[in-house]
């Protein structure tokens, strides 16, 4: 047999009920305010990546552009040493046809990048100040593909004005 509740049983139950309920209310409003911090965090976290992804997307076509005229303008390695070998040839003979004196090479590793490897090599270098500038200038032709990757220069003399140093030239080739 079933008795009906009386009006304090009611209350009570009521209460216990409003009870529960708040705490569940209160978890998961307390969930997912910790959920709305986090992923506030991570949007603000993200938000430059995306103005930098946005900036690169703006400036595609350019790279595009550059890329392609690399691919038509690298060249390929065949043999690396006979490449490394006439980069050498052709900077000795570039600075003695400028009046420049040529110090003993050193042939650098080759490094391989994702983009390009290149082929390096340091030299001792001195002469007339002016020759020295252009030739360096020469050396940095874009069609060239070459780089300055260390480059140390001391006055030798004021009078005339001449420049000694160590120059480390890099060849630029396809990877």
């Amino acid at each position: 047999m079933r008795r009906s509740l009386t009006s304090s049983e009611k209350l009570l139950l009521g209460v216990c009920g409003g009870l529960l309920v708040a705490v569940g209310l209160f978890f998961s409003v307390r969930d997912q305010s910790a959920r709305r911090k986090v992923a506030e965090e991570k949007i603000a976290e993200l938000e430059p990546r995306l103005m930098a992804v946005e900036a690169a997307a703006a400036d595609a076509p350019f790279w595009e552009a550059r890329l392609a005229w690399l691919d038509t303008v690298m060249p390929a390695v065949k043999d690396p040493g006979q490449e490394h070998s006439r980069f050498l040839e052709e900077l000795e003979s570039s600075a003695r046809s400028r009046g420049l004196s040529f110090g003993i090479p050193v042939l650098q590793k080759p490094e391989k990048g994702k983009y390009a490897q290149d082929f390096s090599v340091t030299v001792q270098i001195s002469g007339p100040d002016n020759a020295v500038f252009r030739w360096l200038a020469e050396l940095q032709s874009p069609e060239k593909l070459r780089i300055i990757k260390y480059m140390l220069l001391l006055p030798q003399s004021a009078s005339p004005p001449r420049l000694g140093g160590t120059v480390t030239i890099a060849q630029l080739f396809k990877p």
